[in-house]
């Protein structure tokens, strides 16, 4: 059926466009990340956030927008116009390296995608695969 696989790839694609980040962010000790998580405009009005945790139902918060917000090393800006919004991780710890998530909090359902911090003995970067998993279509 054509309408049937038009539909599939319809909500794939609408899936894969609401929220996208790294997969594998890499730090070193006493170094910082960056993380840059994009979402569709049409969430740049909603409440977003970063948890740290290997279950997502189950993750902490670390920082949470509407404004500039930080706790003692970690500062989450949410560039509305861009559809983007960043978390920086300072002063890291080996306590750090965990699973996180960005997360666009809504009515229903939350938007989320998992990030890994992992460690590297050089500079830290971030992996320019992005993962879609776990993305929520409306």
């Amino acid at each position: 059926n054509q309408l049937g696989s038009y539909c599939t790839w319809c909500n794939m694609v609408c899936c894969y466009s609401q929220l996208s980040a790294p997969e594998v962010v890499t730090g070193t000790y006493n170094g910082s990340v960056t993380i840059s998580c994009q979402y569709s405009l049409q969430f740049k009005e909603y409440t977003k956030y970063w948890c740290k945790g290997q279950v997502y139902e189950l993750c902490t918060i670390i920082v949470k927008t509407p404004k500039v917000r930080q706790n003692d090393r970690s500062s989450i800006v949410d560039d509305k116009e861009a559809g983007v919004f960043t978390v920086t991780m300072t002063l890291l710890q080996k306590t750090d390296e965990d699973m996180y998530w960005c997360v666009i909090a809504r009515h229903g359902r939350n938007i989320f995608s998992p990030q890994t911090l992992s460690w590297a003995n050089l500079s830290h970067t971030s992996s320019p695969r992005i993962k879609h998993l776990n993305s929520v279509c409306i």
